[in-house]
């Protein structure tokens, strides 16, 4: 092979591979189309037995085990998100779990190692004693909502006997 035919292909190959680069990493990176899913923006507040209720995460969880969530402030108030890049909640039928011990999965302290992929299912454990929140609005809730664009605020005023609301 000369020293033509090396450099030449060469060049073939540095074009090539510029080409693929310019193709798949440079250019704007795709975006999630969340329009599509029709988000609903949920808000509300969180009391127990009249009080509101700081730092309680609310999850609306789908059928499937997808879910949205928002944290209580300090007045129990909450918004949730779908995600951490965009508010709301697909339409839909949906358990209402509310806990003050349960994570938003934002920030995960425990359990870093988990394998993301992998779906996640409840495992039966001991109650926490630090839930404020009586079982029957977490784990084993009853709560039900549809959420559509027609309501868009959902109260939850829990009792600490846990009857229904």
């Amino acid at each position: 092979m000369s020293m033509k035919n090396i450099l030449n292909m060469i060049a073939v190959l540095s074009i090539a591979a510029t080409s693929v680069v310019s193709m798949t990493g440079c250019g704007p990176s795709a975006q999630a189309d969340y329009a599509s899913i029709g988000l609903v923006p949920i808000t509300g507040t969180v009391t127990l037995d009249g009080q509101p209720v700081e730092g309680a995460v609310v999850q609306f969880v789908a059928p499937d085990t997808t879910f949205s969530y928002g944290t209580t402030d300090a007045e129990g108030h909450y918004e949730m998100k779908f995600n951490s890049e965009v508010m709301g909640v697909p339409p839909g039928d949906k358990i209402v779990r509310i806990s003050t011990t349960t994570s938003t999965g934002e920030v995960d302290t425990e359990g870093a190692d988990d394998d993301d992929d992998a779906p996640r299912r409840r495992k039966k454990k001991t109650r926490d004693p630090n839930e404020k929140i009586p079982a029957a609005y977490n784990e084993d809730s009853q709560i039900k909502a549809t959420v559509s664009a027609g309501q868009v605020v959902y109260d939850f005023a829990l009792k600490s006997d846990g009857s229904a609301l």
